[in-house]
């Protein structure tokens, strides 16, 4: 298996796209710290990969608190021997009309998504530079990060800035062996994206752009997630990974000809 003998801390892992890297990282062989703020959802998950004989701890707190993020770090390194991979995908959604934003609201947004990720990424690196062994680290970001919709200007924002820590962090910790690379989903079957996905309406608009046909599952994020923290990707760093069946490419244009193209534009 990939992962014997290392471990990993992925924030957010009580569900959705956390919960499905969880569980493919203790299938191959990875301990696995589950952090979140739900304890109840947590357990469940804990409980999945107990049962299929994964190792993993739980640890409940706020990924927008230092503290917090260190306990469970550090809770990684004392239970499985040192920490390897950091997969910050913890984030909330919160769509409202500009003009109706509140300073609430974008506090709550940045913190979370934003400053969560970028404390996870800080205090992960400082414990891999400890260590001295190197590692990877994959911040969950999102295709609204180049690609914006309309009522998410707290999301939206939080996604970029997603991506210019990664960046950075990519550049100054290359020297020590830790890689850090981004990905971005498009609409994942998770309780974060039911207000499109049980639209009938929203799910259309959606689904009509998706060359693909359908929104994805959460272990279609989850296995490219394990690539870029395997010695597969032992090359990438700095990369924003684009995982969403299509949608950021653009409308597909039908072909309305009588005949089909042939390779060189010869009918």
């Amino acid at each position: 298996m990939r992962f014997d003998g290392k471990a990993a801390v992925v924030t957010g892992a009580g569900r959705g796209i956390g919960r499905a890297t969880a569980e493919c990282f203790a299938e191959e062989g990875a301990g696995v710290v589950l952090f979140g703020w739900h304890a109840d959802v947590l357990e469940e998950t804990a409980a999945a990969i107990r049962a299929k004989g994964g190792r993993c701890e739980v640890v409940v707190g706020d990924v927008a608190k230092r503290e917090d993020v260190q306990r469970s770090i550090q809770t990684c390194s004392e239970k499985f021997g040192r920490h390897d991979f950091m997969v910050a995908n913890a984030g909330i959604a919160d769509f409202v009309p500009f003009l109706d934003g509140t300073d609430e609201a974008w506090e709550q947004q940045i913190g979370i998504d934003l400053k969560g990720t970028w404390l996870s990424v800080q205090e992960s690196a400082r414990q891999m530079v400890k260590e001295g062994h190197g590692g990877s680290i994959v911040i969950v970001s999102s295709t609204n990060a180049f690609q914006p919709e309309q009522e998410g200007v707290f999301y939206n924002t939080s996604k970029s800035g997603q991506v210019a820590v990664m960046h950075t962090a990519a550049m100054e910790l290359a020297k020590y062996g830790i890689r850090v690379n981004g990905i971005a989903p498009g609409i994942i079957n998770t309780r974060l994206s039911w207000f499109v996905i049980n639209d009938p309406v929203q799910s259309k608009i959606f689904l009509d752009r998706t060359p693909m046909g359908r929104f994805a599952e959460p272990v279609e994020i989850a296995k490219p997630i394990l690539y870029l923290c395997s010695d597969d990707a032992s090359f990438h760093t700095g990369d924003f990974m684009v995982v969403d069946g299509g949608y950021s490419v653009g409308l597909p244009v039908p072909n309305t000809l009588d005949e089909p193209l042939v390779p060189g534009g010869v009918r």
